[in-house]
């Protein structure tokens, strides 16, 4: 190698097969230097999804022991630095790092890179492998590390703008899904519609299934060869089938299908009521499920090792149909818990695992979601490691396809997956963490509930609008309660979103606008137009006024849009008129218009149903009324067809018409 100037570089250590990696957390050795994986299941916590090991095995065996050797020296060199082991999560992404550089490099030989004609040559590599590969900017961030960790360990000296590797990318990065509201709506219905069918049976579930279990043990003894196996199969299957049970719907299956539907669709419930990642969800037990204060606010509280191996608590504000979804999960695979806790314990006593593995087993098994394979030999885990694929399924099972407005919608909150949604076609994907996405959306965007730390959207600062607002603020004094802080952002950054579109909606889209707000801001249109201004706004200034705080609104579950950010009203109250005078910062659009309409349409149908003349709703109806005829004033001028409200309330004499 010639290096254009002179460096003193290290040398990585021709280490021997006795050089301890990790160990146990007596500190016995648990893994060493050549071993096909590292475990660190004794030096630090786990999430009940996260794996333990860094594995080597399918490296190229060429130059595996070269990666191997080079990251325990750099390893080795960040606990001597630092006086604390590195985590797993950042020993793999090093292992990554180092194994995609050495692929373009071509050689093991680090120092090379510390010359600069080199260097240029191998950023070239580095660029069309890249574009080749369709490496994406979390690969190209791991590779960046991985050289860097080079050059801190002295085996080379290179520093790198890493603006450069990444300008190689060039697939787009794709967001999570946002499902679209009215199909978001059909599958928790769905899901709900499972978990109440099925939460009164789950006992019985859990019984039949291990009556199941029994009967296939019973007809397997004996049947070591294949062809008395597959008769001792179909002989249980037969017996499976004459099994007696109250259970709707439900046909007793050995391979988890049956229960494992039930289980994708107490997932989806916990998840959309929410917005938990998937392993986090899958570390809950039906003892997550607790309540809150005077109110008996529904939160779900769980832990996961998601920053640096340190065990994070976090609570998340929830429903009450979260316990019922739980419980059905737990309660209707304790057959499988029992079978994996003797699992676990003769794992332990045949020397097969270590008592730090054996605990993480024991904290999985104590899981609601638990995998549902058919016999021991094929799951190590114990909890479901498949619930993305469950959960599509479902969808599919449900006949989840798009109308032309879901696909609009799509696009809308998709813009990076614009067009993978197609009418009467299926969602492009489905997994846990479009849930996550889509839960901000919906908790944002159709007043799912609000957070007193984003105030509304992202300015708005009264909690007082509507009585769901409330749980949140009294969560937030619990001094016990953590909350989700990337979810926050999530929400946050959702509600930015949010922001641009309504007021997309407001200048750009909509023909007719009312409200005080609305009829303002048609003035000011209008005025603008006269005078040969331009009037429209695109979404990149809406969004820049929105960033800044110029402008602000907030979605009203009645329909129509709040534009103060200092609001103190309570417009968000439905079916009753709170304050006479009307809102100076309402905003009414074309779209919302109709929402109006069909809300009035239910409050009529309320009213007259309670119209009986029964004195004790009397101020319930005239308040009802008021509510009608405000809302009909409201939307007048847009191009509607609908009957002008005039019904009395009866028993009394209306001495003011509304």
């Amino acid at each position: 190698m010639s290096v254009a100037r002179q460096i003193q570089l290290a040398v990585v250590p021709q280490y021997q097969k006795d050089e301890v990696m990790t160990t146990q957390s007596d500190g016995a050795p648990c893994s060493y230097v050549f071993d096909e994986s590292w475990d660190y299941s004794g030096m630090q916590q786990f999430g009940s999804r996260a794996k333990h090991t860094v594995p080597f095995a399918e490296i190229d065996a060429s130059y595996r022991r070269d990666i191997q050797k080079t990251l325990a020296f750099i390893v080795k060199g960040y606990h001597k630095q630092y006086g604390e082991h590195a985590t797993l999560s950042q020993v793999d992404g090093w292992r990554v790092g180092l194994v995609r550089l050495r692929k373009v490099l071509q050689s093991s030989d680090w120092a090379s890179l510390s010359d600069d004609r080199f260097f240029l040559k191998f950023e070239k590599n580095l660029e069309f492998y890249t574009q080749i590969n369709k490496l994406s900017i979390s690969t190209i961030s791991r590779m960046l590390t991985a050289l860097n960790k080079l050059n801190e360990a002295c085996l080379c000296e290179r520093n790198v703008d890493g603006r450069k590797w990444r300008g190689f990318v060039i697939r787009e990065v794709e967001q999570h899904v946002a499902i679209p509201i009215s199909m978001y709506q059909k599958l928790i219905a769905e899901a709900i519609k499972v978990v109440e069918t099925y939460h009164p049976h789950r006992h019985a579930i859990n019984a039949v299934q291990l009556e199941a279990e029994s009967i296939y043990k019973e007809e397997s003894d004996d049947s070591s060869k294949s062809a008395r196996h597959q008769a001792a199969h179909h002989r249980a299957k037969r017996r499976f089938n004459k099994l007696s049970h109250n259970i709707p719907n439900f046909q007793v299956k050995r391979n988890g299908t049956e229960v494992g539907r039930i289980n994708a669709a107490c997932a989806v419930v916990v998840l959309a009521f929410s917005g938990v990642r998937i392993g986090e969800m899958t570390s809950f037990s039906k003892d997550s499920y607790e309540e809150k204060g005077a109110n008996r606010i529904p939160i779900l509280k769980g832990a996961e090792t998601k920053r640096e191996g340190r065990v994070i608590h976090e609570t998340w504000q929830t429903h009450s149909i979260a316990k019922d979804a739980l419980e059905l999960a737990f309660d209707a695979t304790q057959f499988k818990r029992e079978q994996y806790e003797q699992d676990n314990n003769q794992r332990l006593l045949r020397g097969e695992i270590s008592p730090d593995l054996y605990q993480r087993g024991v904290r999985r098994i104590s899981c609601a979601f638990l995998s549902l394979g058919k016999g021991m030999g094929d799951v190590t885990n114990y909890i479901e490691l498949g619930l993305a694929s469950k959960i599509y399924s479902f969808g599919k099972s449900i006949g989840l396809v798009a109308t032309q407005e879901d696909v609009d919608e799509f696009n809308r909150l998709n813009p990076t997956r614009e067009g993978q949604l197609k009418v009467g076609g299926l969602l492009p994907k489905l997994s846990p963490h479009d849930f996550r996405r889509s839960f901000a959306v919906f908790f944002k965007r159709y007043g799912f509930g609000s957070s007193t730390t984003i105030k509304f959207q992202y300015k708005h600062c009264n909690i007082n609008m509507s009585d769901y607002y409330a749980n949140n603020a009294q969560l937030q004094a619990m001094e016990d309660i953590l909350l989700d802080s990337d979810l926050l952002e999530l929400l946050n950054e959702v509600g930015i979103q949010s922001g641009v579109d309504i007021f997309d909606e407001i200048y750009n889209e909509s023909t007719h606008l009312a409200g005080g707000g609305g009829e303002r801001i048609a003035k000011d249109k209008l005025e603008g137009l006269r005078s040969g201004e331009h009037v429209f706004m695109s979404r990149e200034e809406i969004e820049l006024l929105v960033r800044n705080g110029t402008l602000s609104a907030v979605r009203l579950p009645t329909g129509g849009y709040c534009t103060n950010a200092t609001c103190s009203r309570l417009c968000g109250l439905d079916g009753f008129a709170a304050e006479k005078k009307p809102c100076d910062h309402q905003v009414i659009t074309d779209k919302q218009a109709k929402v109006i309409l069909r809300q009035n349409k239910r409050l009529i149908e309320a009213f007259r149903a309670m119209n009986i003349g029964d004195p004790m709703m009397n101020s319930i109806l005239v308040a009802q009324k008021q509510k009608i005829k405000l809302n009909e004033q409201l939307i007048k001028d847009f191009d509607l067809n609908f009957e002008t409200f005039s019904d009395k309330v009866k028993g009394t004499i209306e001495t003011v018409e509304v």
